[in-house]
């Protein structure tokens, strides 16, 4: 022995500083991760916890309390239905969209494979006709507040989110999810639905605003069940990413090795 690092050596020596290196990246990127959500766990953690009570929540806005969260009951304050809904489906729908299709009956292109009687293959292109639905029109009807308590707030200030609507359960004439006006005509509907929800908000200035971003938080889980989950994010946001982390590893140090030290 020498006392000089041949190739080989010198190969093993640079995997292991990219390993480490990788590794100390990943760490600092995890604890990074970890205050963000742990920030996150404490505004749910201080937060206001009330019940579903008129004169609770009534004192939280007009005392200006902070940050607080409640499941409670949210209505839209206008009706909204479009003219062919007879069925009561929900205590109220704060916005419905209805899509409307149209079939027709549509020339199509395809290309096409064979082989002669000599044994050499050949293309050659030919129509045909399909029945497709096409969507022709997008119409939404919503209520510009909801109800609260009895308190009236802008609808576009929540994080509320469109749900695929059975149409035969809305429309008597319906017999399917979709509502067939006729053989080639059809309407779609998705809505916003409202009931009991939690929501995450900011008692200030006589109302209520979103705690981050832009708007309310809104969840279909009690608000137990929304801090019981927000308290687990941090381990389970640090295995997955401590699981996306070693894959990306593993493939730069194969990476590495494939375009720099194979020989």
């Amino acid at each position: 022995m020498d006392g000089k690092l041949d190739i080989k050596d010198f190969k093993i020596v640079a995997m292991i500083i990219t390993l480490f290196s990788l590794v100390a990246v990943g760490f600092v990127i995890n604890s990074k991760i970890q205050e963000s959500v742990m920030d996150e766990v404490e505004l749910y953690r201080k937060a206001i916890k009330l019940e579903n009570k008129k004169d609770m929540f009534d004192y939280t806005v007009e005392t200006e309390q902070g940050n607080f969260i409640t499941t409670t009951d949210i209505k839209s304050v206008e009706k909204v239905k479009f003219p062919e809904m007879d069925k009561d489906i929900a205590p109220s729908i704060i916005s419905i969209e209805r899509k409307e299709f149209k079939e027709t009956y549509d020339m199509k292109t395809r290309t096409v494979t064979y082989t002669d009687s000599k044994g050499k293959t050949h293309s050659k292109t030919e129509t045909y006709w399909e029945w497709v639905w096409h969507l022709v029109d997008t119409n939404v009807l919503g209520s510009t507040e909801i109800e609260i308590h009895g308190n009236k707030y802008k609808t576009s200030d929540f994080a509320f989110w469109y749900q695929e609507l059975d149409a035969s359960k809305m429309i008597s004439q319906a017999n399917r999810s979709e509502y067939y006006t006729g053989p080639h005509h059809k309407f779609r509907y998705a809505a916003i639905i409202g009931g009991k929800f939690t929501i995450f908000a900011k008692a200030a200035g006589g109302t209520i605003k979103p705690v981050t971003g832009y708007k309310i938080d809104v969840s279909e889980q009690s608000y137990k069940d929304v801090i019981k989950g927000i308290e687990a994010s941090p381990k389970i946001k640090s295995i997955l990413f401590i699981i996306f982390w070693t894959i990306v590893t593993i493939l730069i140090l194969v990476l590495e090795y494939k375009y720099f030290y194979e020989v």
